[in-house]
Parts: structure tokens; C-alpha cells; sequence
């Protein structure tokens, strides 16, 4: 790869290559972001719910990727730090289980984990959430926040241009071009771009990029389903996980709710709207005015073990891939990683 000015092209422009992207142009790289619709985030990125934290998990259900993402969770204040303030809709997560006795053990497997967290009676949650029908016992999870996934990636391309990369919509990447085995371009509706390297971050469409050069990448899609509704104001101010029903606030007003897709796909999409409505209004004591604004089916990208590929791939010189999930929370920690590595090599 050239010393100094390295040229890479990020293929991707959610939040993982919006993250790398803004990380190598700081590390001296020039960047080309090459996205195959017309907006950022139109993929998995804009469809995440956007919990930060690990309020959501179980300590016990995958220790080594707990452990990961809450190393990971520090590169946010960091990020703050550079970009300024981030698109944060709510702080602090309440949550609690189908009983008492599963919540108290919720929480102790999160101290030994070295989790910030506190088991609140009904009278100290009611003072958190003035309109929640409230349980018994809820943990308090303060550092977990409701993020704008979507928003946080239009930052980081920002960034990103503003330090000297280059960001193109409508760019399907059809191949990589190799000589020697060594990158040496990317091939795109606009023709042939020459380039030191090539960061996929571009979830599972990267696997048949891959597959193209005999490169086989463990990724698998899932469905979800993220559902936003318009609400009356200050009737929820923080994330809740209630019993595996999760709603959060929406910055600039309204509720998200986080889904699995139904069983019959798209058929029962209505279906789950109006059961999401429902189990919202019934953590309530006053009528939420809840209206659907909008329902969106996408996949998650999803890796065999359950950890990030991280890495450049064997055989070929300046290939590196970079997919993971939960992206939302691994990305400006992976951005950092990715950048060191690919600028040092």
C-alpha cells in the first residue's frame, strides 16, 4: 500500500463505513465512500433500533461478546469529544422480567459483569417514568441510551468530508479488481476506480463481493422489524425492556418499537403494528395517542459466531472486510480498530 495518502474505498455507507470512514480520513487516508442507493443508512443502519448499552443482554448468554461490546461502549464519550454532541433520544433503561426473582438475577449477572446498575422498587421507578404502570422491581441501567442510528452516520460522513473524503451515492460495486494479488481497483456504475484497498462494510451484500475472489465470509441475514409510532408527549422518557417488549423515545417526538418479523412475513406486518400499540399502551396509566407512522421489515447481518469479521482477508494484498452486529454499538469502537490496522499495514 502507498505511504502517506493510502487510497481506499469504503463500500457501504451505513454506519460501520461511515465509522472506518471518518476514522481513516483522521489517519491521513484518502477515502472514497461508494454506496449503491441514493441516501446513507438504507440498509440494516436504517432500520436499528438504536439501544447503546447492554441493558438489553444477558451477561450469561455469549460472555465473550458482552465482555466485547461493553469495551466497545467507552468509544462513544470519545467520539463525542471529536464530533460534539450525538443524536441521543433518551438516557437511562428500565428493565425488568416476567418475574422479580428473574430481574434481581438480571441485575446480579450484570454487577459481576462490572455493569453500572440498580434494582429500583415501584415508588423509585415511578419517579423515572411518571406514567408507567410500574412492577414491583426494575433494574436501572443509567449509562444505556436510545441513539438515532441513521443521524449518527450523517455525522460521521460529515466528518468524514470535512477532513477530505469523498462520499457517492447511486455506485453499485460490481467487483474488485486484483493484479498480482494485490487490490487494485473497484469496479462501479461509474466505471473503474484505482485504489490501495477496499474496506467491505457493506454487510451481507459483501459476501457475493467476496465469493468473486474465491473468499468465502460467514454472514447470514435475519429479519426485524422497526416500528415507529406518533405519541402525546412525555408519556415515556427513557428505554424499557418489559419482559422482551422494547420501546423508546424517538428524538424529536414519538415512540420506536423493536420487533421480530412475523412468522408470515409481510402478511402480518398490520398484525404486529396493532399488537405493538397495544403492549405499548398497556405499560401506560394515560392514553398514549399512539398512531403508526411507520413500519420497516430489514435484514440484520449476522455472522456465524456471533462476532465481528474483522481483518484483511488471505490471499489478497489491501482487502479488508468489516461487518458485525449489533453495528449501531460496535461501529465508532471497530472504526478506530479498522483504520489502525489498514493505515498501519
Amino acid at each position: 500500500m502507498r505511504k502517506g495518502n493510502p487510497r481506499i474505498a469504503v463500500v457501504g455507507a451505513g454506519i460501520i463505513g461511515a465509522s472506518v470512514a471518518w476514522h481513516l480520513t483522521r489517519a491521513g487516508a484518502a477515502v472514497t465512500v461508494l454506496e449503491r442507493s441514493a441516501t446513507a443508512s438504507s440498509g440494516a443502519t436504517g432500520s436499528s433500533y438504536g439501544w447503546v448499552g447492554t441493558g438489553s443482554m444477558l451477561p450469561g448468554d455469549s460472555p465473550s461478546r458482552f465482555a466485547m461490546i461493553r469495551d466497545a461502549l467507552p468509544e462513544f464519550a470519545r467520539l463525542t469529544k471529536a464530533l460534539g454532541p450525538l443524536p441521543i433520544a433518551a438516557r437511562g433503561a428500565l428493565v425488568w422480567a416476567g418475574t422479580d426473582a428473574e430481574t434481581d438475577a438480571f441485575v446480579a449477572q450484570q454487577r459481576e459483569a462490572g455493569i453500572g446498575i440498580e434494582l429500583l422498587d415501584h415508588a423509585r421507578i415511578r419517579t423515572l417514568e411518571p406514567y408507567l404502570k410500574a412492577p414491583a422491581l426494575a433494574a436501572w441501567v443509567p449509562g444505556d441510551v436510545a441513539l438515532e442510528p441513521a443521524l449518527l452516520t450523517a455525522q460521521l460522513l460529515s466528518g468524514a468530508r470535512a477532513s477530505g473524503a469523498r462520499v457517492a451515492f447511486n455506485q453499485e460495486v460490481s467487483a474488485i479488481e486484483t493484479r498480482n494479488g494485490r487490490v487494485t481497483g473497484v469496479v462501479t456504475t461509474d466505471g473503474v476506480h484505482a485504489v490501495d484497498a477496499v474496506v467491505l462494510a457493506n454487510a451481507a451484500s459483501a459476501v457475493p463481493l467476496a465469493a468473486r475472489l474465491d473468499i468465502h465470509l460467514p454472514v447470514h441475514e435475519a429479519p426485524a422489524v422497526l416500528l415507529a409510532f406518533d405519541a402525546l408527549p412525555g408519556r415515556l422518557h427513557h428505554l424499557l425492556c418489559a419482559a422482551d417488549h422494547e420501546v423508546r423515545p424517538r428524538l424529536g417526538g414519538g415512540l420506536l418499537v423493536a420487533a421480530d418479523m412475523p412468522v408470515d412475513g409481510d402478511d402480518g406486518l398490520d398484525r404486529l403494528a396493532r399488537q405493538c400499540m397495544a403492549d405499548t399502551q398497556a405499560l401506560l396509566t394515560a392514553p398514549a395517542g399512539l398512531v403508526v407512522r411507520s413500519m420497516r421489515a430489514a435484514q440484520r447481518p449476522l455472522t456465524a459466531a456471533g462476532m465481528p469479521i474483522r481483518g484483511f482477508m488471505p490471499g489478497i494484498d489491501g482487502l479488508y472486510a468489516l461487518i458485525a452486529h449489533p453495528g449501531v454499538m460496535l461501529a465508532p469502537w471497530l472504526g478506530r480498530l479498522a483504520a489502525e490496522e489498514i493505515v498501519t499495514d
